[in-house]
């Protein structure tokens, strides 16, 4: 899947994500582990989801989102990869980086505020396997007690 979800991030293959289902396993190095996150992000901009984690983002941005297939141990996992990837939210004067033939390497990334607004659950087009939320999502998924996310703050100007 981690392949799959890097062609559909940088536009290689746009359906390589929904064209078969994907079988997951969890915690196979140690069986006794579990899992207990609402949301695993290993393969960006591939989300695997409990119905919990699903439902919240539906409610708050279901246009940024589409469901793939997967099957997990867990009956209550779901697979969606985040779809709304905006073109001119990164800020080239105020963001630091570095500019490969392959793509950039972004040490700090500064968000058109413009661009961002009224989307609550985004991609950006130069940094594509990142996900950003607002901060509507973020107050929503601490309300709900969501687990298995980590948040770090992002400028908007």
């Amino acid at each position: 899947m981690h392949e799959a979800a890097e062609q559909y991030a940088f536009g290689k293959d746009a359906t390589a994500v929904f064209s078969r289902q994907y079988e997951l396993e969890f915690n196979s190095d140690d069986k006794r582990k579990k899992d207990g996150a609402d949301v695993f992000t290993f393969f960006k901009p591939v989300l695997i989801l409990t119905s919990k984690a699903r439902e919240l983002l539906k409610s708050i941005a279901p246009e940024s989102f589409l469901d793939i297939h997967v099957r997990s141990p867990n009956p209550d996992h779901l697979g969606v990869v985040v779809d709304a990837k905006l073109v001119g939210a990164f800020n080239r004067e105020l963001s630091e980086f570095d500019e490969y033939p392959n793509g950039l390497v972004v040490y700090k990334l500064v968000l058109n505020r413009l661009v961002v607004q009224g989307y609550d659950v985004f991609r950006v087009d130069e940094n594509p396997l990142s996900i950003y939320v607002s901060d509507r999502f973020l107050e929503a998924a601490e309300g709900v007690d969501l687990k298995g996310l980590d948040f770090k703050e992002v400028r908007a100007l």
